[in-house]
C-alpha cells in the first residue's frame, strides 16, 4: 500500500525525517522531548516494548514554582538534574538515543541534551 503524506507544515517533514533516522535503532532507548510555549516534557521511552519508562516536565511539584507561564533556561536546568536523578536510578547500560522531534536543535533542545551529556550519557 502507498502511503501518501499530506504535510501541513515543515515541522512535520522534519519530524518523520527525524523518525525515519532513529527507526534504525531500535535496540537502543530513545529520550523523546516535547516542547511548547508554556512547558517542557520529556520521556525516555522502549519501542521494543512500547513503554515510557521515565518521564519529568515542568509539570512537576518539584519545578511548577519555577515556570511560570513561559519556559526558560531556568527551568531547562531543573528538568535536566531531575530526568538524570530519575535515570540515574535505573542504572542504563547502554547509549541513548535523543529524539528532537520536529524541533531544531538550537535553544533550549541544545541546552537539555548538554545537560544530559554533561552528566555522563551518552547519544
Amino acid at each position: 500500500m502507498i502511503r501518501l503524506y499530506n504535510f501541513s507544515s515543515n515541522s512535520e517533514k522534519r519530524k518523520l525525517r527525524n523518525r525515519k533516522k532513529l527507526n534504525s535503532s531500535v535496540k537502543r532507548l530513545r529520550v523523546s522531548i516535547f516542547k511548547s510555549n508554556r512547558h517542557f516534557y520529556v520521556q525516555l521511552i522502549n519501542d521494543e516494548k512500547g513503554v515510557t519508562l521515565t518521564s519529568a516536565s515542568t509539570l512537576d511539584a518539584k519545578i511548577r514554582d519555577i515556570c511560570k507561564g513561559r519556559v526558560s533556561a531556568e527551568a531547562i536546568k531543573q528538568v535536566s538534574s531531575l530526568m538524570v536523578e530519575r535515570l540515574s536510578g535505573m542504572k542504563l547500560e547502554q547509549e541513548l538515543v535523543f529524539d528532537r522531534g520536529a524541533y531544531k536543535y538550537t535553544g533550549l533542545v541544545s541546552q537539555f541534551a548538554e545537560a544530559l551529556r554533561s552528566s555522563g550519557f551518552k547519544f
